[in-house]
């Protein structure tokens, strides 16, 4: 069942049909509950064992597990046309995150913070997977992701729209985040999990920022650097 887009849960799965029912493509239940009862879907009553063995590791299921459809990217032209719209935003540009962990929790803490447009290339870069389906807990379905082939010229077109552009660093010239104004509209570049943002975006970012720690380690894992951030700059600008 891994390639399934599967979710799991009660209420995670409640909450979707609630905004997304037409996305629901199966049920898998050991008994029927009666929220679902009066929904028109396709509810199967099956054995727990059959609800563990759709999983290649252990989750909590709760007796629930349900199949969506494949996720629809969103072209870079409609979603600027949308941003032109706001006055206050924040995107996220992803630079070659090829984690599905990584990139479902990143995913999931967005959608938590109402930021709900992440850019990312159409290469050398984790996709919608089932395994960032169910990391995400289906709020990939919330979001809207772009994918393009080239993330400096879309840095120069969200610049053009009065984006102030800023990425994650530890290079001489970086600032500690807790020292940096971010601005209404922004687009906050998180790198690749092993390299970084890469030198090409970060010249041509506005600002380079860290977040300070006390380097027992080299930095953050990318999911929680990114969550980090985005709670940061969401808090500051309100966002949430």
């Amino acid at each position: 069942m891994e390639n399934k887009n599967l979710i799991y849960g009660k209420h995670s799965i409640y909450e979707f049909i609630k905004k997304h029912p037409n996305l629901i493509k199966n049920i898998w239940t050991t008994n029927m509950d009666s929220i679902f009862e009066t929904l028109d879907l396709n509810i199967n009553i099956v054995t727990k064992s059959k609800l563990d063995r759709m999983f290649q590791y252990e989750v909590n299921h709760q007796n629930i597990v349900a199949e969506v459809k494949e996720y629809n990217y969103q072209p870079f032209c409609e979603m600027k046309a949308k941003l032109l719209e706001t006055s206050k935003n924040i995107v996220l540009i992803f630079d070659q995150i090829q984690d599905p962990y990584n990139f479902g929790a990143l995913i999931r803490t967005a959608s938590l913070l109402n930021i709900q447009n992440i850019i990312i290339l159409d290469r050398k870069q984790v996709f919608v997977t089932s395994t960032v389906v169910k990391t995400s807990a289906g709020t990939v379905y919330d979001v809207n992701i772009s994918k393009v082939s080239n993330l400096s010229n879309v840095v120069k077109e969200l610049q053009k729209q009065g984006f102030w552009v800023y990425s994650t660093n530890l290079n001489q010239n970086s600032q500690d985040i807790r020292n940096v104004s971010f601005a209404n509209k922004s687009a906050i570049i998180i790198g690749n999990e092993h390299s970084g943002v890469s030198e090409l975006l970060t010249k041509n970012s506005d600002v380079n920022f860290y977040i300070p720690s006390n380097k027992n380690i080299d930095s953050f894992n990318a999911n929680v650097a990114g969550s980090i951030i985005m709670f940061w700059v969401s808090n500051q600008i309100k966002l949430i």
